[in-house]
């Protein structure tokens, strides 16, 4: 589904509508997801074995409200949905000591910024892409990648911030902190791009996560945070404003899981290609996330490049995005209209 999703209104209505317009869609990959975690039991123990939703509903609770009419709406199983949310959350619960490979963020402090990234899932979520546009009710609107009935992955708002995101699963973990969907969501609801680093400095996360910020700065200069974030705290891991790319290792906190081995990662390599980056252009940079080691290609792994997005934010909001590995699959376009 190359054309975004729209809903609006209050949580309750916007998840209304996400249940009823993707009803199947929404069923049919959380039954993938499901399956692929091990079947319902295997699910409910994870679901009873953490407790999340007092997060939720403290720092999100219109998020909660969303999700809830959501479930009610497609007729998926609450429990199961959840499940759905709470994939960063999943792959530290199962303890297999293996990390994560998702995701290259590059944040350029060009003017306009971009801020662009690749997001790196596992196969079973392919063909559920969606590009989601949410309008709350103080006219807000937030623009997301993500799969369908899950709230969100990396996106922009119209306040004129993006927010991108890797996961950093060597980090400490929390069973009560916030998810990382809800983290996001949550973020880019916040009314511009300072105050949605207080709060991901201020909320108590479950999973390690770098969390990259861009904006046109009300002054008219660049705006951008770096800031990996675990159960301890958020720790910024780049010099303010100005442009930095990130991997799936941490490059600053020293919040590390004993038990989370790195084992064999490409994020290293990864890194250094967005160190080494040349992008000055909305398009040089849609380029570069089309490239290899950052793009992942179906077959090259049961992990690939489920989805991309490049964002120009500046007093026009553009965002380019692709619905897959987008060495393979076209870039299309969106601009969001500034609040």
């Amino acid at each position: 589904m190359s054309t975004p999703v729209s809903v609006s209104g209050t949580g309750h209505q916007r998840g209304h509508a996400l249940g009823e317009i993707m009803r199947d869609r929404i069923r049919d990959v959380v039954g993938a997801v499901v399956d692929s975690l091990g079947g319902p039991a295997e699910v409910q123990r994870f679901v009873t074995d953490t407790s999340f939703e007092a997060a939720i509903a403290t720092h999100t609770p219109d998020l909660l409200a969303e999700f809830d009419a959501m479930a009610e709406a497609s007729g998926v199983p609450r429990d199961h949905l959840l499940a759905h949310n709470l994939m960063d959350e999943h792959w530290w619960w199962q303890q297999t000591g293996t990390t994560r490979e998702a995701c290259s963020t590059l944040a350029i402090a060009v003017e306009p910024p971009l801020l662009g990234q690749t997001m790196d899932l596992d196969r079973v979520l392919d063909g559920s892409q969606v590009i989601l546009q949410s309008t709350d009710e103080s006219g807000g609107t937030t623009a997301v990648l993500t799969s369908a009935g899950l709230m969100g992955l990396c996106g922009l708002s119209s306040a004129g911030f993006g927010i991108c995101v890797n996961a950093l699963t060597t980090l400490e973990h929390s069973a009560t902190g916030l998810p990382v969907a809800f983290v996001l969501r949550g973020a880019l609801a916040q009314p511009d791009a300072r105050t949605a680093l207080a709060f991901l400095q201020s909320v108590p996360h479950a999973s390690g996560q770098h969390y990259a910020i861009v904006s046109h700065d009300a002054h008219g200069g660049v705006f951008t945070a770096s800031v990996e974030c675990s159960a301890f705290g958020a720790v910024v891991s780049a010099p303010a404003n100005r442009g930095f790319g990130h991997a799936n290792h941490p490059l600053a906190t020293t919040d590390i899981d004993p038990t989370m081995a790195p084992g064999q990662s490409r994020s290293h390599l990864r890194q250094g290609v967005l160190d080494a980056h040349v992008a000055e252009t909305l398009d040089d940079l849609a380029h570069l996330l089309a490239s290899p080691p950052l793009c992942v290609s179906r077959t090259d792994s049961d992990w690939f490049t489920f989805g991309a997005i490049a964002m120009k934010l500046g007093d026009e909001l553009t965002l380019r995005y692709s619905l897959g590995p987008p060495d393979a699959e076209p870039w299309h376009e969106i601009v969001v209209s500034r609040c």
